[in-house]
C-alpha cells in the first residue's frame, strides 16, 4: 500500500499531470496512516496505563513521552520525532524485535 510519493512531487515539479487514480491512492494511504498512527497511540496508552507501581522512573518518562509524541503526531506535528525512519525499515525492526522475544 504505499505511493511512491517522490514520484509525485517529480510530477508536480515537472509540471506533470497527477492522475485521479494517483491522488485517489495518496488519499488511501493518507487515510490508512491516520488510523494507523491512532491505533499505535492508542496502544502506547493502554500500555502507559498498565505499567506496574514498580516501573523504573526512566522507563515511565520513556512511556510518558511516547504518548506525548503520539499524541502531537495525531494533531499533524512531528517534531518529536527525534530519529526519523521510513516505514519499511521500522516493519522490519517490530519483525526482528518480535523474533527476538519470542526466542527468549
Amino acid at each position: 500500500m504505499q505511493t511512491d510519493i517522490q514520484a509525485i512531487y517529480a510530477k508536480l515539479a515537472n509540471k506533470e499531470i497527477v492522475t485521479e487514480a494517483e491522488i485517489v491512492a495518496m488519499l488511501k494511504d493518507l487515510a490508512h496512516y491516520h488510523q494507523a498512527t491512532a491505533y499505535l497511540a492508542s496502544c502506547q496508552a493502554a500500555t502507559l496505563e498498565s505499567l506496574p507501581k514498580a516501573t523504573s522512573k526512566s522507563s515511565r518518562r520513556r512511556h510518558q513521552s511516547l504518548c506525548e509524541i503520539a499524541a502531537q503526531l495525531i494533531e499533524g506535528n512531528a517534531q518529536g520525532i527525534r530519529h526519523r525512519t521510513d516505514p519499511e525499515a521500522a516493519k522490519d525492526r517490530c519483525v526482528r524485535a518480535v523474533k527476538a522475544s519470542q526466542a527468549e
